[in-house]
């Protein structure tokens, strides 16, 4: 896509959405909801790139009830790249029936549900606490899938608090940070599974394992049976919000020609908001780790090992926007370490929503998930 042609699809799109959700404004039995996001971020680093301002993602969300059963979600950006003004892409489009609440049938485009963060964190940064998402989960990364396209089935167990999603659908494509969004590149479906307990506690507790199986046939390299496992704990509340993950990668050659070889990660996070006077102020913490073998012959030749750390703090100065400061403390592959700081300022509008009425972060991603 040109840069003329990726701003003028861009621009069209927002203009589109906002007339829609004008409309929805203007009858408010209209059954439509629309969110936008934006960012904008300010580097500074002693190590290599480029330092100064950043635009950020440019975030539309929009979801809408055809009937009482049959909803449909879309998800999209404009990001601005180095040699194009801006990249437009669809990130999520999803048609779901709601059977009831134990049978959810969906299809389309979505962040793969493997782990917490990529399902419980979307686009639009205002959602998560920190700046930057986990190296591991990262937009665009090489580590896990964080695309799927294909169909969803998904629900409560009984009336329990544990929960399921299963599906099928397209593999990683040849670069295996796309999903394969006209077809499956070699005819070998993904499977993802994944089972959770969600408890109605006021810590917001959510445990969770998953579990995803491909073939994938990267562009550069053999081919390649991934088996990715996942498991995580996190209290999704405010005073602490705790997150902890693991995932696994299992690479074998198909060909068995050469080792076989594997990638595990793990973070933890953990933020508080305070309380009084400073309740608008949220302090975080997060370490990672990242290591990828020499032999795994899907991910050594494009993805470094990893450690970081990232302290921070974060400032709602407005129920609708942040701005949030960290320094981050990261080694790739055991080259010199590097400090960076950053600031972001980040926020959401809601069109529909009435004057003086807010709106939270928790809201927003129980909306959009």
């Amino acid at each position: 896509m040109t840069p003329r042609r990726g701003y003028i699809g861009t621009v069209g799109l927002c203009a589109g959405l906002m007339l829609v959700t004008g409309f929805a404004t203007a009858q408010d039995d209209v059954p439509y909801r629309a969110l936008f996001f934006g960012e904008i971020d300010y580097r500074q680093s002693d190590g290599d790139g480029d330092d100064g301002f950043i635009i950020g993602q440019a975030v539309a969300q929009l979801t809408g009830n055809i009937d009482e059963r049959l909803s449909v979600m879309t998800e999209m950006t404009a990001t601005a790249r180095q040699n194009e003004d801006f990249e437009f892409e669809v990130e999520r489009l999803v048609i779901k029936y709601d059977f009831s609440d134990q049978f959810k049938l969906s299809a389309g485009r979505y962040h793969t549900p493997i782990g917490y963060w990529n399902t419980a964190f979307h686009h639009g940064s205002w959602l998560q606490t920190t700046i930057a998402r986990p190296e591991t989960v990262k937009f665009g990364s090489n580590v896990i899938p964080i695309h799927f396209v294909g169909i969803l089935l998904e629900g409560k167990i009984r009336e329990s608090d544990f929960g399921y999603r299963v599906g099928f659908g397209n593999g990683r494509a040849e670069q295996i940070n796309d999903p394969g969004d006209l077809g499956d590149d070699n005819d070998e479906p993904a499977y993802v599974g994944s089972f959770y307990y969600r408890p109605l506690d006021k810590y917001r507790l959510e445990a969770g394992v998953s579990v995803y199986v491909d073939t994938a046939t990267p562009e550069v390299g053999p081919e390649v049976d991934e088996v990715i496992f996942s498991g995580y704990v996190a209290l999704q509340g405010e005073t602490p919000e705790v997150i902890v993950e693991y995932d696994y990668a299992d690479h074998q050659r198909t060909d068995t020609a050469g080792p076989d070889g594997s990638t595990s990660s793990i973070y933890g996070q953990i933020a508080y908001r305070l309380s009084g006077g400073a309740a608008n102020f949220k302090p975080y913490l997060r370490a990672e780790h990242l290591d990828v073998e020499d032999d795994d012959p899907l991910l050594s030749p494009l993805v470094d090992s990893y450690d970081g750390v990232t302290v921070g703090i974060r400032w709602d100065f407005s129920p609708y926007a942040s701005l949030k400061a960290e320094v981050r403390n990261e080694e790739f592959d055991n080259a010199d370490d590097e400090t960076s700081f950053w600031l972001q300022l980040a926020f959401v509008f809601d069109p529909r929503r009435p004057l003086g009425r807010s709106i939270t972060q928790t809201g927003a991603r129980s909306m959009m998930r």
